[in-house]
């Protein structure tokens, strides 16, 4: 019952819909008849000329020619990790143990890799501290799907804190909004 009910209304809706979708301003009304033009008749001169071709270069097609094959990466490799992969992977120490998972990674001026910055600690993904390493601190295993790290979880827990460009720009900005105290006077007896 519900089955034929949905077949009606989807029928009726197929059915319906082009006729709603008219728009009923550009049709004439039952007063009014509509008009047909015939086209224009070709002149001597317009059968005389033969037809130019046309130079616009939107309809031409360019030539384009991709990067040579020593710049492309066809496909990645066993022994690849695509950053993509890496941010969120879980890291371990060399005793086994998750200390924390690459949460980004940071790239010099030049675009080669710096470092990666590790969440650590917290509680279901909630909490926890951002930690830099330099990326020779880091061994990068993609066969595994795993990163590996020479400290304990409890080593990077009390590492400092990774800051990032921003974050020094925001905390440099409240401290200039901060009011300064006031000297205390001085009595002069």
């Amino acid at each position: 019952m519900l089955k034929q009910l949905l077949l009606t209304t989807a029928l009726a809706a197929l059915v319906a819909g082009p006729a709603l979708a008219q728009d009923t301003s550009t049709q004439p009304s039952q007063s009014q008849s509509p008009t047909v033009q015939p086209p224009p008749a070709p002149t001597a001169q317009d059968q005389a000329a033969p037809a130019a071709p046309s130079t616009n270069t939107a309809t031409q097609e360019q030539q384009v020619t991709p990067p040579p094959s020593d710049a492309i990466i066809a496909a990645e490799n066993a022994t690849d990790m695509r950053a993509d992969k890496l941010i969120g992977t879980s890291v371990y120490n060399a005793e086994g143990q998750e200390v924390g998972s690459v949460q980004d990674i940071v790239f010099d001026k030049d675009g080669k890799i710096v470092g990666v910055v590790l969440k650590v600690g917290g509680l279901l993904g909630i909490g926890g501290k951002s930690v830099g390493l330099k990326w020779q601190e880091v061994q990068v295993v993609p066969q595994e799907d795993m990163v590996k790290v020479n400290y304990t979880e409890d080593q990077l827990k009390v590492a400092p804190d990774f800051k990032t460009h921003d974050a020094i720009a925001a905390e440099q900005r409240s401290q200039e909004q901060q009011p300064m105290a006031p000297a205390s006077p001085t009595s002069t007896q």
